[in-house]
């Protein structure tokens, strides 16, 4: 994702700051809190229980009008939760025609607050496990306001007295493609099997090269979100692997329990045609009109030279990894190649060219067919929604392209039709934005115009 101040360059700073104005100060029609956000219980077959939600709005607040609706209980492949409609929601699971509410509307006045009934009965025949719905609380936007406030209440019933079978089988499992620059995402995909939630589940994935030696491991955080009876979601993992010789290598994924216990295991092995080289670390400089300075990552791969006079004031300059899967698409008559990396800091143009420079892997030459010639650099501008090929020159003996450029933000090898490249003019625009005004400063005036907007209500 690029930051706020890049998709913004070439704006002038008076509609920047009007922009951002806009869009921090536009607040929710109101907030509220909720007592009761959660039922988690047990119940008998053909029992009936009763649970309060409690919705507080403070004193200081609009008043709220707000629906209040019984949904589904879906999960998303990351495992958050997400409301159903009545066609969507067919897990055999659903606890969703079980539960009644006293009302489906309600009017808060601020400091005030009101109370829903919650009416959950079993069927006798019900079953074994658990049962699951999501009562969604949100808000009817007034006149004037376009932010609608809501919140879900997940309603998580284990039958009781039946028994809980806690499964889960690993239905498939995909190494990306290996490519130089690039990351490599392990992703695990996992379907609860059983009958019952489970919480806290991690996924370790152990790299091993044909030798059976060790590479790397690499385990997730437990989740926070319960995995629900029926639902199928996926774990990626990233290992953090150094450069890789070609070969074949053994990627083993296992689901695990809190206390260890491995609810399911899968390995996959994946082939590595070129010697593998990973994305560059995030690095940064602090660039100051005084003198020149260049900007390296840490693998030399990629650098940018800032002559001296190029900005009017310090700035901190990062470079740091861009996925390839997140690019723009390419411009007419070329192809992305698959060496790609992100300039931020600077919130305009430069006042004096820098210079760009990649070391062009073997799979950006792969892409180009060979034809060092073709290979080129551009930039995504975010102003003009595209891209901008940049005249380049190639050095064989070092494998390295550079450009010049005044326009700094997300840069890419790109493949031409044409030897001969392109490069558009870039001189200042009309109103540009200084060089040396950060993102922070941005912000800082925004909450200034802010704070300045609030006193006068």
């Amino acid at each position: 994702m690029k930051d706020p101040v890049q998709r913004c360059r070439g704006i002038p700073m008076a509609i920047l700051i009007l922009v951002l104005f806009a869009v921090l100060c536009t607040a929710p029609v109101f907030a509220f809190t909720v007592a009761g956000a959660k039922y988690s219980g047990s119940i008998l077959p053909g029992e009936t229980v009763h649970h309060t939600i409690t919705v507080v709005i403070g004193q200081n607040e609009d008043p709220a009008d707000l629906l209040v609706e019984v949904m589904g209980f879906g999960q998303n492949p990351n495992l958050g939760y997400i409301t159903l409609d009545p066609a969507s929601d067919v897990n055999p699971y659903s606890a969703r025609t079980y539960i009644t509410l006293d009302r489906s509307s309600l009017h808060v006045e601020p400091g005030g607050e009101s109370r829903i009934t919650a009416t959950i009965t079993l069927p006798k025949n019900i079953g074994a496990g658990g049962r699951y719905a999501l009562i969604y609380i949100h808000a009817i936007p007034r006149t004037g306001k376009s932010f609608t406030t809501g919140i879900i209440i997940p309603v998580m019933i284990t039958v009781s007295g039946t028994t809980l079978t806690e499964t889960g089988n690993i239905t498939g499992m995909n190494v990306s493609d290996v490519i130089v620059g690039q990351s490599i995402a392990i992703t695990t995909t996992l379907k609860n099997t059983g009958n019952f939630h489970f919480y806290h589940i991690q996924n370790t994935v152990t790299l091993t090269d044909a030798n059976g030696n060790g590479i790397t491991n690499t385990t997730t955080q437990p989740s926070n979100y319960a995995l629900l009876p029926g639902s199928t979601v996926q774990f990626v993992v990233i290992p953090e692997v150094k450069n890789l010789p070609a070969g074949t290598y053994t990627a083993d994924s296992k689901i695990l329990f809190e206390d260890g216990k491995i609810l399911d295991e899968k390995a996959v092995t994946f082939h590595v045609k070129t010697a593998y080289i990973p994305p560059p670390e995030e690095t940064s400089i602090t660039v100051n009109p005084g003198s020149s300075s260049t900007l390296v990552s840490p693998d030399g791969r990629y650098s940018v030279t800032f002559p001296q006079g190029s900005v009017t004031g310090d700035s901190r300059v990062i470079l740091k990894p861009y996925p390839r899967d997140q690019l723009q698409s390419a411009p007419d008559g070329a192809k992305l190649g698959t060496s790609s990396f992100e300039i931020t800091g600077l919130a305009g143009l430069l006042i004096k060219n820098a210079t760009v420079r990649v070391v062009y892997s073997a799979d950006d030459l792969a892409a180009a067919g060979g034809d060092t010639s073709r290979l080129k650099l551009a930039y995504w501008d975010e102003v003009q929604g595209e891209w901008v090929i940049r005249s380049t020159q190639v050095n064989t003996q070092d494998t390295s392209l550079t450009a010049t450029t005044n326009h700094l933000s997300v840069w890419a090898v790109v493949v031409s039709s044409s030897t001969t490249g392109t490069t558009p003019a870039e001189g200042p625009t009309k109103s540009p934005l200084p060089a040396f005004v950060s993102l922070g400063a941005l912000i800082a005036a925004t909450i200034i115009f802010s704070s300045v907007a609030r006193q006068r209500k």
